[in-house]
């Protein structure tokens, strides 16, 4: 018996979620002081395409103002903008697996429709007016996704990254994630276009 998908090549852009291998969205290593769904009762104030937010939906990760962003995996700017009392500055990309957020974000080094290589510099670290602590939120979704799931859609960006390149807390680490809060989302109002 034969089977055709065994010999079958990979069409491009059809992926398994097994096989996203994502390129670390900084240089170097820094603490993770949100990981993903923590917060579960605060974040379920604030709504996501209507859904009350079941837990943070990313990893947050502290950083000094002004650090350098870098693409995740090629692809293509799709959007550029700003969320005022949430993600602040942001830059969504768009790639063959699904898309990747950055926000709190301050200088963006890329323009709406650019293509862009895996490593890539997008931005600047560092929420521009200041708002809430220097920190990079990073967030993916995996297609498909449905943007009504009570997490918008994203999914836990920690399983493609490699741990090799990302500071876990250690027990010394806690006072400093204790001293991190957890930034709002932006209170939904009707019309408004969400990430």
């Amino acid at each position: 018996m034969s089977f055709k998908f065994v010999n079958q090549p990979l069409a491009s852009g059809l992926y398994e979620p097994e096989g996203i291998y994502l390129y670390t969205p900084f240089a170097g290593r820094c603490p993770i002081v949100q990981f993903w769904g923590e917060h579960a009762e605060y974040y379920s104030q604030f709504k996501y395409n209507g859904v009350p937010v079941k837990g943070h939906i990313g990893l947050d990760f502290a950083m000094p103002r002004g650090s350098n962003i870098y693409a995740v995996d090629q692809g293509r700017v799709i959007e550029i903008s700003y969320e005022p009392q949430g993600f602040g500055r942001y830059i969504k990309l768009d790639h063959s697996w699904g898309e990747s957020l950055y926000a709190c974000l301050d200088e963006v080094a890329v323009d709406s429709g650019q293509l862009v290589a895996r490593g890539a510099w997008l931005a600047y670290s560092g929420d521009g007016n200041g708002t809430v602590q220097p920190h990079l939120h990073f967030g993916i979704r995996i297609k498909p996704y449905n943007r009504f799931d009570g997490w918008g859609g994203f999914t836990d960006p920690l399983p493609y990254l490699s741990p090799a390149d990302l500071l876990f807390p250690t027990e010394e680490d806690w006072e400093t994630q204790m001293d991190f809060k957890p930034p709002a989302l932006a209170n939904e109002r009707p019309g408004m276009r969400r990430p």
